[in-house]
């Protein structure tokens, strides 16, 4: 069973993630790169490739739509 996220609802996003997932939503939602990412966290691309993969399966997501959803509270 999935988490799928309707709504932006960021307290039950954070409530879904790690620490470091937040982190990395956070970053990906300023629109840095992965490697951008990777480097500011003192981790590997690969390692933020499978937080990624985390968040995506711990929150449902199968589309862009789904992304811009959990990605839209924690911009700006």
């Amino acid at each position: 069973m999935t988490n799928k996220i309707q709504t932006k609802d960021k307290k039950r996003i954070l409530e879904l993630l790690s620490a470091r997932e937040v982190e990395i939503l956070t970053h990906m939602a300023k629109g840095s790169s992965r490697s951008d990412i990777a480097s500011a966290l003192s981790i590997s691309v690969l390692t933020y490739d499978e937080h990624r993969k985390n968040i995506r399966n711990k929150l449902g997501l199968h589309s862009s739509a789904d992304w811009a959803l959990v990605l839209l509270p924690f911009m700006g």
